[in-house]
């Protein structure tokens, strides 16, 4: 593409970029006015969950971790009427949650999102990624709501992204990142036979950086720890896909299984959605495009909400600097990459927007491989500067900077 038509397309795509921030800053003016009228625990969302998880397991407070009735009690005596909380996470991201679990709620959330995006922001310059391509990725719609719900998409980006762009210079340390994404293993159905058929040392790496962080949970909580996830958290989050219910949890799934259950009932939804992940996974393994295997990833989970987005959005920004670089757009393809990347951000304000998600992971899965599409950023070095239960109940301690009911 000529320069004079990089300069232009890169001004108006830094006022896209702009643009698409504004529904998440509404959402945050929002909860900002929440948390000045005294609804500090709603405030926290999802970051609620992180702290009260790390706090439990840091002093070893399996019963109440694993019970749900007196766990929103013990959320409840801290901010007095919330919505429905549930700790949906197996012990080994219990260690990440522990490592905060001595702060107090809002340090702690801040803390963590403040050091995903680090982390995030590092692997991309790691990978070759100019400071304006990083600085894209910061301001996405995902990763807006993703800090606005104090979740882990930034981490799991950092590893997962960042694992598939660097696998093939660097393929034990990209390795041992995507072995550490293994506390959301839905999100990674496509990876393990990717690796071991294009980097078997990836892959050898991945798995032991997998197996040792659930070492090191049951080393750190006991074997307790596990059989409270096995016999309690996991029938409970399988719950939400088969009856739709707590609707906290179940309301915000945008995955192709969300969207047929919605439409055509469980039974329609569970063979649709297994089809599709194995045809994601088939497809993993003819795959040499990043973008590629990060929309596969997306598509292939039954349990995808809209931060989980912030994987594909890295996609868009791969395939978008590809554009420019080389042979430009083809028909419908800004208007596809528009659509894909402010959904995140749309989504909240307009619920709908979950049913039409997958068509466009579809369609943009199409995009990344068509003719001229984005060359694998595995194969070769990348250049800097780019383009854009069992365990007895202890004393609770007083968790810091608790606060009365509000």
């Amino acid at each position: 593409m000529p320069k004079k038509n990089q300069a232009l397309a890169r001004l108006w795509l830094a006022l896209t970029i702009a643009v698409c921030t504004l529904p998440s800053l509404g959402e945050g003016g929002a909860i900002l006015w929440g948390l000045h009228r005294g609804y500090t625990g709603k405030a926290l969302r999802d970051g609620l969950d992180f702290w009260a998880g790390g706090f439990l397991f840091l002093h070893h407070q399996l019963p109440l971790l694993f019970n749900h009735t007196a766990y929103q009690s013990f959320l409840q005596g801290m901010y007095g009427n919330l919505p429905y909380h549930l700790w949906s996470y197996p012990p080994s991201y219990g260690l990440i949650a522990a490592a905060f679990g001595w702060l107090s709620p809002w340090h702690a959330v801040l803390a963590f999102d403040a050091l995903s995006l680090v982390l995030l922001a590092g692997m991309l310059r790691l990978a070759g990624k100019s400071g304006w391509f990083i600085a894209a990725i910061l301001l996405a719609p995902a990763t807006l709501e993703n800090a606005l719900e104090h979740q882990n998409a930034a981490l799991m980006t950092a590893l997962i992204g960042g694992g598939l762009l660097l696998v093939r210079n660097r393929p034990r340390l990209a390795g041992g990142m995507i072995g550490l994404a293994s506390f959301k293993p839905q999100l990674g159905l496509v990876l393990p036979l990717y690796l071991l058929r294009r980097v078997p040392l990836a892959f050898l790496y991945a798995t032991l950086a997998a197996v040792g962080l659930v070492a090191a949970s049951v080393w750190a909580f006991g074997p307790a720890a596990w059989v409270g996830f096995w016999h309690y958290t996991r029938p409970m989050m399988s719950n939400v896909l088969l009856t739709g219910h707590p609707k906290e949890f179940a309301g915000g799934l945008i995955s192709v299984f969300a969207a047929v259950k919605a439409l055509a009932g469980l039974h329609a939804a569970f063979v649709l959605q297994a089809a599709v992940s194995l045809a994601c996974i088939g497809a993993g393994l003819l795959s040499r495009s990043v973008p590629a295997m990060l929309i596969l990833s997306a598509l292939a989970s039954p349990y995808l909400h809209l931060y989980d987005l912030l994987g594909v959005s890295l996609a868009v920004a791969l395939l978008v600097e590809r554009r420019l670089a080389e042979d430009g757009f083809k028909a419908g393809e800004p208007l596809l990459y528009f659509l894909v990347w402010f959904g995140p951000g749309l989504l909240p304000w307009h619920p709908a927007y979950a049913h039409l998600a997958p068509v466009l992971l579809i369609l943009l899965l199409a995009s990344a491989w068509r003719r001229g599409g984005v060359r694998s950023c595995d194969l070769s070095p990348a250049q800097p500067g780019s383009p854009v239960l069992p365990a007895g109940r202890s004393p609770i301690p007083v968790p810091p900077e608790s606060t009365t009911p509000g």
